[in-house]
């Protein structure tokens, strides 16, 4: 019987993790929780480490698993020699710390145990590991060995961000960690730290900046040194992405604050930037985009169209004298298509699987129940109803713009109540009801509600509200398409307006 490294790792990796299992219930524990700890050990490890007779009295190593188990064995003295100085003021027992060492004394020669000393973790024994694993894995590495880890593992920190741990594993496993180990990971691995759904928003947001920041400086360093025409014409085109993000980010002091949410910056790039308070906002608005919109050249559009709804959705907390705390997100937190890509729905499946994270993240972080909604226009209504009706995740409000169809048949099908499913459509838009991805959701079958764009005169106030024609007109400023959408995200359905006569008693200036 042989144990690999990624194994022994799966069961060292749980010892700092005391948020998620004190350590000394996991030698304890029956086998069933065992393996909620372990996430994936092999059945014989379970039983290994559940085994009461097991003591450090039995045989060598190299006698019980074979010589092909010292180098496994060797990972695991190195992740147990690690543990007291990566816990830091984490409780750790004792008695739990010796049973492990005397586990791992049946299992380490000690040409192996001698070999590694009391030598640091080995970020190379991360190599075959991912998802939960790999995370406890990288929180014990100091600054410098997660700076080598993510320069020598690319693709590994990359699947990492693209199918993250679930935003409560997250939450867990950044609590057990110590403070100094908090820092660690903000420095040596920013982009790691920066896009996990269930890290506070603070931190996301410093380690994302930081890695844009160095993002550009790696840019800048390589456009001095000299590089290709083709080179050139890459990086200068990287620089306009990041010239985007930084113009949406605007100034420090910029009101409402923003923060970074995600961030990649490898071409084409993704980003999401929130408007208010995320951890403590009563409503929250996601607002995501359709084809052609992208990091390089919408960022800063999209994030003013999410600032416009911001403001109109705390003007009307103001005046329905609610109190309560509003914002939104400018989401392109996944690739929109362009016309070479648009026929299939591989790109709306990804954008699904991240926007599921990414709300399901803000629940996690705020510890409540916030009313989240989402804004989605185009294909990014797609990729809206395909995360809403694949059980990934539910909102308490949808407003769909210019659909082009969706995989479910009717508002039944969605994890949104029903009553709050609204969908627009403009009169010169030539992408609605063409039900091109499925049904059509301004079709009356469909179930949705109708939400007016075409333009309006408040009847008592005189305001006038401007129509959305086209396919890329729903977020006009001062739009009736943008009045309603900014109404359904803060759960006043009640006067979002159909186009009906009925829009007569929906004037805002009644609210008052």
């Amino acid at each position: 019987m042989l144990l690999s490294a990624s194994a022994l790792l799966l069961t060292s990796a749980a010892f700092p993790v005391t948020e998620v299992f004190p350590a000394p219930a996991v030698y304890q524990a029956p086998r069933a929780v065992q393996a909620q700890v372990y996430e994936g050990a092999p059945d014989f490890l379970a039983e290994l480490l559940a085994a009461p007779a097991f003591t450090p009295t039995g045989p060598s190593a190299d006698a019980t698993l074979g010589a092909d188990a010292a180098p496994a064995a060797a990972a695991m003295v190195s992740v147990l020699d690690a543990t007291p100085a990566a816990v830091g003021d984490a409780a750790v027992d004792p008695a739990s710390a010796l049973r492990a060492r005397s586990y791992s004394s049946v299992l380490v020669p000690d040409a192996a145990r001698g070999a590694r000393g009391s030598q640091a973790f080995d970020p190379a024994v991360l190599a075959g590991l991912k998802g939960p694993a790999l995370l406890s894995g990288v929180g014990m590495l100091s600054s410098a060995q997660l700076e080598t880890f993510v320069a020598e593992n690319p693709q590994k920190v990359r699947d990492l961000i693209r199918t993250p741990p679930a935003g409560a594993q997250v939450a867990r496993w950044w609590k057990g960690l110590a403070p100094a180990q908090h820092r660690a990971m903000t420095a040596g691995a920013p982009q790691i730290v920066g896009n996990l759904e269930g890290v506070p928003i603070p931190v996301r947001d410093a380690a994302n900046r930081l890695y844009l920041e160095q993002s550009k400086d790696a840019i800048l360093d390589r456009l001095d040194r000299g590089v290709g025409r083709g080179v050139q014409q890459t990086l200068l085109r990287d620089m306009k992405m990041i010239g985007q993000i930084e113009a949406a980010l605007g100034e420090r002091d910029a009101m409402p604050e923003r923060s970074l949410l995600t961030l990649d910056t490898k071409f084409p790039g993704r980003a999401a930037i929130a408007l208010g308070d995320l951890a403590s906002a009563d409503y929250v608005t996601f607002v995501v985009p359709g084809m052609f919109y992208s990091v390089t050249a919408h960022m800063r559009d999209w994030t003013d169209a999410a600032a416009r709804i911001y403001d109109e959705q705390a003007g009307f907390e103001g005046l329905f004298q609610e109190n309560r705390a509003v914002a939104t997100v400018a989401w392109i937190g996944y690739q929109a298509p362009h016309l070479m890509n648009i026929g299939t729905l591989d790109l709306a499946r990804e954008g699904a699987d991240y926007l599921s994270n990414a709300v399901d993240g803000v629940r996690t972080i705020q510890g409540t129940d916030p009313f989240i909604s989402v804004v989605a226009h185009s294909y990014g209504t797609t990729a809206t109803l395909l995360a809403l009706s694949d059980g990934s995740t539910s909102v308490d409000a949808l407003a769909l713009v210019g659909s082009p169809g969706s995989a479910a048949q009717n508002v039944g099908e969605l994890d949104v109540p029903a009553r709050n499913v609204y969908v627009g459509e403009a009169g010169m838009d030539p992408i609605v009801d063409s039900a091109f991805f499925g049904s059509d959701p301004g079709a009356a079958s469909f179930g949705a509600q109708k939400m007016s764009v075409a333009g309006s005169v408040d009847r008592l106030t005189r305001e006038v509200l401007n129509p959305s024609r086209g396919h890329n007109d729903y977020f006009t400023p001062g739009s009736e398409a943008m009045r309603n959408m900014a109404l359904i995200g803060i759960d006043k359905g009640r006067w979002v307006t159909e186009g009906t006569p009925d829009d007569a008693e929906k004037t805002l200036a009644l609210a008052r």
